[in-house]
């Protein structure tokens, strides 16, 4: 269980998402193989991501709220992390040395 008091790790969000989504396929009878459905999860995603910024900017029509339709975003954005996160897992990716190799820090 995550603590909401400290920042989490990467290890622990994976850990967390990958539960969360076991939990929930088992639930709805999805099956997450074979290996593409994480990566079509992630576009999947990507687009509902799209849709809400899109709606945010005036460039769609907006069917809710101002503050649902941020809420909605910033879902949206906690989802793609967290399917990357379990894509990344999957395929048994160290998110944490590739971060640091992909956005080095000049100094």
């Amino acid at each position: 269980m995550l603590n909401k008091e400290r920042p989490v790790t990467l290890e622990e969000a994976a850990n967390h998402c990958e539960r969360a989504w076991s939990s929930y396929a088992t639930k709805h009878g999805i099956r997450r193989e074979p290996d593409g459905f994480y990566l079509l999860k992630m576009q999947e995603e990507l687009g509902e991501l799209t849709r809400h910024f899109l709606e945010m900017h005036g460039n769609e029509h907006k069917s809710i709220t101002d503050d649902k339709l941020r809420r909605r975003f910033a879902g949206d954005c906690a989802s793609l992390v967290g399917n990357a996160l379990v894509l990344a897992r999957h395929f048994k990716v160290d998110l944490s040395s590739m971060i640091l190799e992909k956005f080095p820090v000049d100094s």
